[in-house]
């Protein structure tokens, strides 16, 4: 019998991360930011190889193929300035020609030759892997793997995958029909008619960070009159819309979607900023749904799983699925650039071995697990106080229902931008002072952006309308609110009691689920609030030293750090 197949999957470019297959399981999906404790990173992971590596005790011979997520780009590093700067650039006409002079310039035979595999061979060496077999993905080709390998429903049936970001490679979007294993491309849109691209410039022209904060624009969204929002949603109709086959995007304007800020400028001038939000979200949700709902008629298929980074946009992932053509919506878990690793490495198995291996992801605490011998050793070095409880799940439900957050640093880290439980800060949802208190703490968000709910699943139809029962363990989708809205209203957004609610199921997280079921038996609630454990400006904590620093430099007074359950002096 043949051993299983390892594969080892490198996104090297924004959200950069690292992906390690195991006979078509993941054995490790994180990304770069969270080993290095640095936001955003965009360059080669070498510190998540190098740390993939030694955490499964893997040498460069066990790896039967490294896979690349993108064919044409080389790794380079680039900063949030670097970012700014490049937007800036677009603003001034010297900018647009010199982005128009670098594109062709990337089409010519010489810059081809040089977009190859040396640079990221000898980043590989430094990692301690040197020869064996590499190979290149294209990044909507991974972007797709991704969402039907992992949100599948079954290996069978017949799923549409569409894909849809701001610039990936030579396209923004694509439509795909898989099943059995294999994926066939029907339609894709080139990058100058990117909607991401649109959303991702307003952001920066809002005065915030493209491709990090356009959530922000979605949060400020439902504040402004819906009636009126289609006013302000006709700014943005007159930049792209659906071609004729309807199966793609185009643009309605002689100039690329890269090359509009100077023209989205002019035409905000004088808007309120909460119009733009909601005209830009309108303008995103409507063309989206007519897009899906154009896929669907064409191909005849209900089942429709989605990647790539615009699919981030949980409102409209909620047009998606009550469209009543769609009979399920996958949506990939934290489904921008940072999946892409894991797309790169499932192509890889399904080339090398069998694709019937690549089972749909459930529960995706894919990242290490807290050591409690080193957990006990900087608790100890920085003389916290500290107990280790019989059952600290219990003590962190106790804890929530006397009205104070808990961080939570226990088990595997879940993989991407949603804390999952194992990395959140958790409070009583019933009291909207926690939002206040929280912030104050250690979030210090914008205020009008809500936290969300985690719902025991069993109990999900008292808290939230979900007609299609669909499945929503990764905090993908945004469902609308029941009666009992009070009960959660500090994990629900204020202006349409609407939640991006976490629908926790035992198998997925026992011990997690314990602790609900702990506050639920103290509150007779089965919902608590979730939010990140992070500090404003980093990355999710990944483990004891992370956690601790967060604790430190905040208002935090209680840590559930592994089996210890940690206070502060005033607490």
């Amino acid at each position: 019998m043949s051993k299983d197949k390892v594969i080892l999957g490198i996104h090297d470019g924004h959200n950069a991360s690292v992906c390690v297959l195991v006979g078509g399981k993941v054995a490790y999906l994180v990304q770069e930011e969270r080993v290095r404790y640095e936001k955003n990173y965009w360059g080669f992971p070498t510190e998540a190889v190098k740390h993939a590596l030694k955490s499964l005790g893997l040498s460069a011979t066990d790896i039967d193929r490294t896979a690349f997520s993108t064919i044409s780009g080389v790794p380079r590093r680039r900063d949030l300035k670097a970012t700014l700067y490049a937007f800036e650039r677009l603003l001034k006409p010297s900018g647009l020609a010199r982005m128009a002079l670098i594109r062709l310039i990337g089409k010519l035979p010489y810059a081809r030759l040089k977009n190859n595999m040396l640079m990221r061979r000898a980043l590989l060496a430094e990692c301690g892997i040197s020869g064996g077999e590499v190979k290149a993905y294209g990044h909507h080709a991974c972007h797709a793997a991704a969402a039907y390998y992992a949100m599948r429903t079954d290996a069978e049936s017949e799923h549409l995958v569409l894909t849809l970001d701001g610039a990936g490679e030579h396209h923004c979007a694509t439509v795909s029909v898989a099943s059995k294993g294999t994926l066939r491309r029907i339609a894709a849109t080139t990058i100058p008619h990117s909607l991401g691209t649109i959303y991702a410039f307003v952001t920066y022209l809002m005065g915030f960070i493209p491709y990090d904060h356009e959530y922000k624009l979605m949060g400020m969204a439902p504040y402004y009159d819906a009636r009126r929002a289609e006013e302000a949603a006709r700014i943005f109709h007159r930049y792209v819309g659906l071609r004729p086959d309807g199966l793609g995007f185009a643009k309605k304007t002689l100039l690329p979607m890269h090359m509009q800020g100077p023209s989205l400028l002019r035409a905000m001038r004088l808007q309120r900023f909460d119009a733009i939000c909601a005209g830009l979200q309108k303008f995103t949700e409507d063309l989206m749904a007519q897009w899906a709902r154009n896929c669907v008629m064409h191909t005849g298929l209900g089942k429709v799983v989605c990647g790539g980074g615009v699919f981030m946009n949980v409102k409209a992932n909620k047009r998606l699925m009550e469209l009543p053509e769609v009979s399920h919506l996958g949506v990939l878990p934290s489904c921008g650039d940072e999946s892409l690793s894991y797309g790169a490495a499932a192509l890889a198995h399904a080339e090398l071995a069998d694709a019937a291996e690549l089972e749909p992801w459930g529960p995706i605490y894919f990242g290490p697990d807290v050591d409690e011998s080193t957990a006990r050793k900087l608790l100890e070095e920085k003389r916290c106080t500290f107990s280790r409880p019989e059952d600290i799940e219990l003590e962190i439900a106790r804890l929530v229902h006397a009205g104070h957050p808990v961080a939570r640093c226990r088990g595997r880290m879940e993989f991407g931008a949603r804390a999952l439980g194992n990395r959140s800060i958790l409070a009583d949802p019933s009291k909207v002072d926690s939002v206040r208190v929280i912030n104050q703490m250690v979030k210090k968000r914008d205020f009008w952006m809500p936290f969300a709910p985690i719902l025991l699943r069993e109990r999900s139809d008292e808290y939230i309308r979900n007609p299609k029962a669909m499945p929503s363990p990764h905090m993908m989708l945004t469902f609308d609110s029941r009666e009992t809205f009070p009960e959660f209203l500090a994990a629900v957004h204020h202006a349409d009691l609407t939640a991006r609610a976490q629908l926790l199921e035992e198998r997925h997280n026992p011990d997690l689920h314990r602790c609900l079921k702990h506050f639920e038996r103290l509150s007779g609630r089965g919902v608590m609030l979730n939010t990140s454990f992070n500090l404003h400006g980093y990355p999710i904590c990944a483990g004891p030293r992370e956690a601790l620093h967060v604790f430190e430099n905040s208002g935090l007074e209680h840590l559930a750090l592994g089996p210890y359950l940690v206070r502060k002096e005033n607490a």
